[in-house]
């Protein structure tokens, strides 16, 4: 269910890249990204030394704005030229060099990466986790499962950090996802927060709505790029989340949103994907 892991593995069937795609449980009780091998494989990756450990909570996931989670998905391996990458969008900038610039051509490079740090910001977690608070549409399965699911995470988190060794360099990698779980529990726990992200989504779409020509089939005029997999993700999950009303009055983002969902690599590696949650919302999408 990570959107992150989505946003990838699209990206990757976009390029017809071969790859094996590691599942891991990210939900309690099992939260395998937890473990300590994991995080040490994370750490490993160029981010983790270049940017702070995260140390609050808006309701995104943005490593630019919020910080790097060392507990988080998805992570890439290159086996091949042994390179470990983490962040999303860090990993959507290396699969685009290794295809050649066929996810973000030169010529639209800036519009491409501004569309993404846009998506970037969406509080998609806050929205996952949170209920809106004049009226719930998550999926029940999602409703049920996030009451208390910031506790649970807590005390998973607690436990692996307690096993650790004192000196374990993990320790600071641990401490700080507590502290972002702490202030996310808040966080959603406030109406005021939770109105202020939906308005703030809300806002996005509509603008998103302002800077699509219809006579596009997609953002940028020559064709598919990492921005659409960015923004067909992202639609997907609002939709999943019962967020679509949305776009009931952006006419546009209402038919680009159709061409994304019908899309070969949104299919593939999220619409069709095993475990997706089932949804009424999206069940018309699916193609066999």
């Amino acid at each position: 269910m990570s959107i992150c892991s989505q946003k990838i593995r699209v990206a990757l069937f976009q390029i017809r890249a071969p790859f094996a795609s590691s599942e891991l449980i990210i939900m309690p009780p099992f939260s395998e990204n937890y473990s300590a091998e994991y995080v040490k494989l994370r750490m490993a990756s160029a981010i983790a030394r270049s940017r702070p450990f995260v140390s609050g909570y808006s309701g995104s996931s943005s490593v630019e704005n919020e910080g790097f989670d060392p507990l988080a998905v998805p992570t890439l391996v290159d086996h091949e030229k042994g390179e470990v990458v983490a962040d999303s969008r860090l990993i959507a900038a290396y699969l685009d060099i290794l295809s050649g610039g066929a996810l973000v051509p030169l010529q639209w490079q800036n519009r491409v990466w501004t569309e993404i740090a846009i998506v970037d910001t969406i509080p998609h977690a806050g929205l996952f986790y949170g209920a809106n608070p004049d009226g719930d549409d998550r999926p029940e399965e999602i409703r049920a499962g996030m009451q208390g699911a910031h506790n649970k995470k807590i005390e998973l988190v607690r436990k692996r950090l307690e096993g650790l060794p004192v000196d374990s360099i993990l320790r600071e990698a641990y401490r700080h996802k507590i502290i972002k779980e702490e202030a996310g529990r808040e966080f959603i726990s406030q109406p005021t927060n939770m109105r202020r992200i939906i308005e703030a989504t809300h806002s996005t779409i509509v603008q998103l709505d302002r800077r699509l020509e219809s006579k596009n089939e997609w953002l940028m005029p020559d064709g598919f790029t990492l921005a659409d997999i960015f923004w067909g993700v992202s639609l997907f999950r609002l939709l999943f989340l019962g967020y679509d009303w949305m776009w009931k009055d952006c006419p546009r983002v209402s038919e680009y949103a159709e061409r994304l969902f019908a899309s070969p690599s949104m299919q593939n590696g999220v619409i069709n994907w095993p475990g997706h949650p089932p949804g009424e919302r999206i069940e018309r999408f699916k193609k066999h």
